[in-house]
């Protein structure tokens, strides 16, 4: 039997080899006629499966469509607005109520509880109704009039890594502009003009330039990283099904005389079929979603696309390895979800991958999604050209080849046992 061939089923129902070296009057023109057949009869054969089954439409159609949805709808604001403030003033003067008025003037902050202790404060807290606690002590103004230092103490709710530190930010800049206003206007006092009493405040100015998304939009910076996590656990779920659903079902003889009796061929023809299917949610990806949820692409979007052809010729093929050594689905489907459930903690999107140990950076590596990642950002966020995400399109070949290659050889050996039982 040769090993890139199953063999062709006879009325005995067993598997004989089938070669184009087989029959000379084959020219090598027939051959790929015949080759392109096959494939095309098992993207045919794909087509109807996929589309004759309510659950099939609805994992892989209608399902990551609708996640990507709803994961936009989560970060569509982009920004943290209106956090709740709890305030304790026990100095009721004019120079508190002027800081609590700049804490309510913030868009991130809104002062929506006044409380007379730090025991309701962390009533509050425990609840999560307040972010951020300002207390207030007595003697403030008096203490500021005096040209004495004094302490306003602030209060974060740390258990929200996120609001915390948009508060602290938030809270830092509202005390350093309060603070500033009334030196200045101490400076004028003592006789200093305006420029003069400017230049006294701040000796150095800070002129900062952020890049790539300057207005900090956590939309634009997060939805697409979980989009693409989203899109890999399909491309691996396809690859799973390709394989693991027809030797479930117990249809691999028909799969095999629609691929023309070659496990390669019908592999083959799975393969094109399910990554035209990527290509389809790729354009609606680009195309309609980024744009419906305000999520720009500054470089080209035909290079992202490219790349994103490779990424999925890589996934699925690393579905169907699952599929071919774990055997059952469900099996191969507790290997996708140990797979894709960390994938993107584990892609360097959020957290650098220098900054993991060495164990799980060889690991993250072997995952399309971390290469991909990689590569998309330099062109969706860095607007870069294709040159630089060529390292990135050549890794995620190369795993797609292995994977692809490993699932073949166990796939063939498996059809091979079978039939040898029979």
């Amino acid at each position: 039997m040769r090993s890139w061939e199953v063999g062709k089923l006879s009325n005995s129902n067993n598997l004989n080899d089938h070669s184009p070296s087989q029959h000379p009057s084959f020219s090598a023109l027939s051959a790929s006629n015949l080759t392109m057949k096959a494939i095309w009869n098992i993207i045919i054969r794909e087509f109807k499966i996929i589309f004759s089954s309510r659950l099939y439409i609805l994992a892989l159609l209608i399902f990551p469509i609708a996640d990507c949805l709803f994961l936009g709808g989560i970060y569509s604001a982009g920004f943290l607005e209106k956090l709740p403030v709890a305030v304790i003033d026990h100095d009721n003067s004019k120079i508190s109520r002027n800081i609590i008025r700049f804490f309510n003037a913030s868009p991130g902050m809104e002062v929506k509880y006044r409380i007379s202790n730090t025991e309701e404060l962390r009533d509050l807290f425990a609840r999560q109704k307040a972010v951020l606690g300002l207390y207030i002590p007595t003697n403030t103004q008096k203490n500021i009039k005096r040209q004495k230092t004094h302490d306003i103490t602030v209060f974060i709710n740390s258990s929200n890594y996120i609001a915390a530190s948009i508060a602290d930010i938030d809270a830092n800049t509202i005390i350093a502009t309060v603070s500033g206003g009334i030196k200045y206007k101490t400076l004028n006092k003592k006789g200093f003009s305006s420029k003069q009493a400017k230049e006294l405040l701040m000796p150095v100015k800070n002129d900062t330039a952020k890049l790539f998304n300057p207005a900090l939009n956590y939309n634009i910076f997060l939805t697409p990283g979980l989009w693409m996590s989203v899109i890999q656990q399909l491309l691996i779920l396809a690859g799973i099904l390709a394989i693991s659903t027809e030797f479930d079902l117990k249809t691999i003889r028909a799969m095999l005389r629609s691929g023309g009796a070659s496990v390669l061929k019908a592999m083959s023809g799975k393969l094109i079929f399910y990554t035209f299917f990527a290509y389809v949610h790729f354009e609606i990806l680009y195309r309609v979603l980024f744009p419906l949820f305000a999520i720009p692409i500054a470089g080209s979007t035909s290079a992202v696309i490219v790349l994103s052809m490779c990424f999925a010729f890589a996934a699925i093929s690393l579905g169907m390895l699952l599929s071919s050594v774990l055997r059952t689905r469900a099996n191969a489907l507790r290997g996708c979800l140990i797979i894709a459930a960390p994938a993107f903690l584990l892609s360097g999107y959020t957290w650098p991958l220098e900054q993991m140990p060495v164990f799980l950076r060889v690991f993250s590596e072997t995952i399309p999604l971390t290469p991909f990642l990689a590569g998309f950002r330099k062109i969706y966020m860095y607007g870069l050209g294709t040159e630089f995400i060529l390292t990135y399109a050549k890794q995620l070949v190369i795993s797609g080849v292995i994977f692809f290659s490993l699932a073949y050889v166990f796939t063939f050996m498996r059809i091979k046992k079978q039939e040898a039982k029979k």
